[in-house]
């Protein structure tokens, strides 16, 4: 028996799924489903029971779980306290994070830790909620920090951050300088601005007209922009409204290029939570980022600087 082989099972485990799991570690379905097989023969049990839906852990499988992560977690740290010894010490963190948190808040973050870790290396790959959600419990990042009202999953640990308030901005001109509140009926009149269909605000948003007896398709949707900092130049040239995050205009607001405006009966709170697989143990520099950036007394700061909306790399 060696290492890979618990990293083999633990990754099956995770994925429920043998060719899920090949493709994570980038391995053969053969090759893996001939380590499993050298464990059930090793251990004279079935590990895992097959099914239409995919794989689970039997009895057996469970307690062998529980001793393997426990097991890799050592091995980790005999790694690290070697590398400690060697020198040789760089640590890679795969982050996923949704729009508004991977465009303006983990930026500074994750500098900020870098300058407290020098050995690290943190990997930051943006996208929708529910594709950091799926990569999470594909293994092809570590932590993943998204928006919205995540509904209870098993498969995730999930840490709530902070809440952030959803605001309607308009142009700081024409008839929006005497204007300080709309209705709701008033809003979908106006020419609007949405995020595009798949994003989670776009959701959590829908949800809640539907609550209110509206929708979207009731709205004067002019255009779809997937990026926050397009949505404010579309606005700031007059070419609609939009609702956003907060933070994400906080600087527009205050200097006086975007307006923002109250919605009656529309107080919306937009929940960033950090997510990471259930029952497996970070270690090392994965665990350290996971406390910091879930840490209650670290202030998280907006970064306005930063602007990009796909993938982003800090080295």
């Amino acid at each position: 028996m060696n290492i890979e082989q618990f990293e083999v099972f633990r990754t099956i485990a995770q994925a429920k799924s043998f060719t899920k799991a090949a493709k994570i570690m980038n391995f053969t379905q053969p090759a893996i489903s001939s380590q499993i097989k050298l464990l059930e023969q090793n251990y004279k049990v079935i590990l895992f029971e097959r099914g239409n839906s995919g794989v689970k852990l039997t009895e057996a499988g469970k307690k062998f779980y529980e001793y393997g992560d426990r097991i890799l977690a050592l091995y980790g740290e005999m790694e690290r306290e070697i590398a400690k010894i060697t020198g040789i010490n760089k640590e890679n963190i795969n982050i996923g994070a949704s729009h508004t948190a991977g465009n303006y808040f983990l930026p500074s973050s994750i500098i900020t830790f870098k300058e407290m870790h020098s050995n690290s290396y943190i990997r930051m790959d943006i996208g929708h909620s529910n594709e950091i959600i799926n990569n999470i419990k594909e293994r092809s990042i570590d932590i993943g920090v998204v928006e919205g009202n995540l509904a209870y999953d098993r498969d995730l640990q999930i840490f709530k951050i902070q809440s952030n308030e959803l605001v309607l901005i308009v142009p700081p001109r024409g008839k929006w300088l005497d204007v300080r509140s709309v209705t709701i009926e008033d809003l979908m009149k106006e020419p609007f601005i949405a995020r595009e269909e798949e994003s989670g605000i776009r959701h959590f948003v829908g949800n809640y007209l539907k609550s209110q007896g509206t929708n979207f398709d009731d709205f004067n949707i002019v255009t779809e922009i997937s990026n926050f900092e397009a949505i404010k130049q579309a606005v700031m040239k007059n070419k609609g409204v939009s609702i956003v995050p907060l933070p994400v205009v906080q600087r527009e607001l205050a200097e006086g290029h975007l307006l923002r405006v109250d919605v009656k009966n529309l107080e919306l709170e937009w929940d960033m939570q950090v997510i990471c697989r259930a029952n497996e143990s970070l270690t090392g520099l994965k665990e350290e980022f996971l406390k910091f950036i879930t840490d209650p007394d670290y202030v998280w700061k907006v970064d306005n600087e930063q602007s990009l909306n796909q993938k982003m790399r800090f080295i």
